[in-house]
């Protein structure tokens, strides 16, 4: 699903605009307002598309006690110790579920991804049951941990 968000979106919501920059630049006169704007369109859209989804991991594998985490060529294995912090941002389109890291590994200390989408994604109050999930799984490795000398 990430391929979608980080490859097909960025094509249509930056292509379109590039090919009616490119029809109206030899069919309008010089000077136009719309052969003004779309460049201004363009370049605006292409930081957006950046900020939302340059950082997402391409995939996220849950391993029991520790996550692999791909994005490009790089790989990481992240142990669910070490992750400090499991927050969601639910006001983009589509919601990111990041990982906060105790120490910067191949990737950084933030990993953030797509989580897959559930029924709860629609109610904008009701938690998302996978950041849940992981907050409990970390809390209770780091209980067992601290528990055994």
């Amino acid at each position: 699903m990430t391929f979608c968000y980080k490859k097909v979106f960025p094509a249509f919501f930056l292509g379109l605009p590039s090919l009616s920059f490119l029809y109206l630049l030899f069919n309008e006169p010089a000077g136009s307002t719309p052969v003004l704007v779309l460049p201004l369109m363009i370049a605006v859209g292409f930081f957006v598309v950046r900020r939302y989804t340059a950082d997402l991991a391409d995939e996220v594998l849950d391993d029991g006690d520790k996550l692999k985490v791909r994005k490009g060529g790089l790989e990481q294995t992240v142990a669910l110790r070490d992750i400090v912090d499991v927050s969601v941002t639910r006001n983009t389109n589509p919601a990111r579920l990041s990982l906060r890291l105790d120490r910067a590994g191949a990737l950084g200390d933030r990993i953030a991804f797509v989580p897959l989408s559930a029924a709860s994604d629609c109610l904008p109050y009701k938690p998302n049951p996978l950041a849940g999930e992981l907050k409990q799984r970390i809390a209770t490795i780091k209980a067992t941990s601290m528990r055994q000398p």
